[in-house]
């Protein structure tokens, strides 16, 4: 790792500001695995004259909901405490929310526990951008790149040998055990340096998200990365990882059984958390050295072909195929878009912009699953991805007519 750090150079006030936050999301990942198919353990029975299918989904979800409003709110807050007060602050209630799942039982109580967690990643999220954003704009997609890795380096190590210990030991020792990586958590924060908030924040909050009190040039360039976003995310981050033990039921012609399609379909879904860890770092050293706005183009378009193919099902093999192809194509679109926001927003206006460009890739997580099964109940579950290649391709339309391809970093 020592190695890998030297040759592409990460700043280790980057490695300090990211790591907490792969320590603590451990928690948060290990739940959407063994919340679905234990939640006797929790206690999460029918409330409200409501199923418990449904407060499942709700649980799983609602983390991403509220950060709609914590996103903006973590701007205030790390305003008046600073970045590494606010860090300490995030590392404490992230580490409080695992302990929860752990020690109270009912929907409600977990629910509170999601909130506080949804509140927790929005500022560990800000936080770590923010930082990034705070070294050379030729660097951003290399330094986005890494903090990806890193994050999503803490949910697989979660949900493979975090979900082996649970099964061997229990579900609250497994959880009691994540919650106490506040302790190497806290030491690492304690080493941030603050950055001058008031540089890149203006004096009040904005909450919209249609960016109306952007000049109109910038407001437009960034509601079309912003959008683009969205679409990204609710096809990778929410769409296809909802979706796919339906999907590669609805194409497989009886080549495989059940058991085995829910045994690839973990495989599939695990090749996305891969796909951030390996390339994250890769995609991002790309973007810097051939330019945003280039690579982003050939990375939709690559997507829009995978999953075309994908749902062509003109093979089940192809298929599985295209879909892997199309969550590792997904890193880089991610990463470049993530680095040409942090170039596009106007220096004083940064941390009011990236906490709702967050939100836009929220909303897209979140809707992704619930409007692919809308969908798929009444159309069949293809049509959702046929849904996102829309999303995609308008998002990409959009954008051409608005930037014009170039080799320079800058522009």
């Amino acid at each position: 790792m020592d190695r890998v750090l030297r040759i592409f150079k990460i700043p280790p006030q980057i490695i300090f500001t990211i790591v907490p936050l792969g320590l603590i999301i451990m928690g948060d990942s290990i739940l959407y695995v063994i919340l679905p198919s234990n939640y006797e353990f929790f206690k999460i029975n029918s409330f409200l004259g409501v199923d418990s299918g449904f407060w499942i989904g709700f649980i799983l979800s609602i983390n991403r909901f509220v950060r709609i409003f914590s996103n903006v709110f973590s701007v205030k807050i790390i305003k008046i405490l600073g970045l590494r007060n606010s860090m300490f602050v995030a590392t404490f209630a992230g580490s409080l929310s695992t302990l929860g799942y752990g020690l109270f039982k009912g929907v409600l109580l977990i629910v509170l526990m999601r909130i506080i967690w949804g509140f927790s990643y929005s500022i560990f999220r800000l936080s770590y951008y923010l930082k990034v954003y705070s070294y050379e704009i030729t660097n951003y997609g290399r330094h986005i790149g890494f903090c990806l890795s890193i994050q999503r380096l803490g949910s697989f190590i979660a949900v493979t040998l975090g979900v082996y210990i649970s099964v061997k030991y229990g579900y609250f020792n497994v959880l009691l055990l994540l919650s106490l990586l506040l302790i190497p958590a806290l030491f690492i924060v304690y080493n941030i340096k603050e950055i001058n908030i008031n540089s890149i924040t203006k004096p009040s909050l904005s909450w919209n998200l249609l960016y109306i009190d952007q000049i109109k040039d910038i407001r437009k360039n960034i509601l079309i990365i912003s959008f683009f976003k969205f679409s990204s995310s609710f096809t990778s981050n929410g769409l296809a990882i909802a979706t796919i033990t339906p999907f590669l039921i609805s194409i497989n012609k009886n080549t495989f059984s059940y058991e085995s399609i829910i045994i690839l379909a973990g495989i599939v879904v695990g090749f996305r958390w891969l796909a951030d860890i390996m390339f994250g770092l890769i995609f991002g050293t790309l973007s810097d050295k051939f330019g945003r706005k280039s690579n982003i183009i050939i990375s939709a378009i690559t997507m829009l072909i995978s999953i075309i193919i994908a749902v062509s099902n003109i093979s089940f093999y192809v298929s599985v195929f295209c879909i892997i192809l199309m969550f590792f194509i997904s890193v880089s679109l991610e990463t470049s878009l993530d680095a040409l926001i942090g170039e596009t927003a106007p220096e004083k206006e940064k941390s009011s912009i990236i906490s709702r460009y967050s939100t836009w890739q929220d909303l897209g997580a979140a809707f992704g699953p619930i409007l692919g099964f809308v969908i798929g109940s009444y159309f069949g579950i293809s049509y959702g991805y046929i849904f996102s290649i829309i999303l995609i391709f308008i998002s990409l339309y959009l954008y051409l007519k608005v930037f014009k391809i170039t080799t320079s970093l800058n522009n």
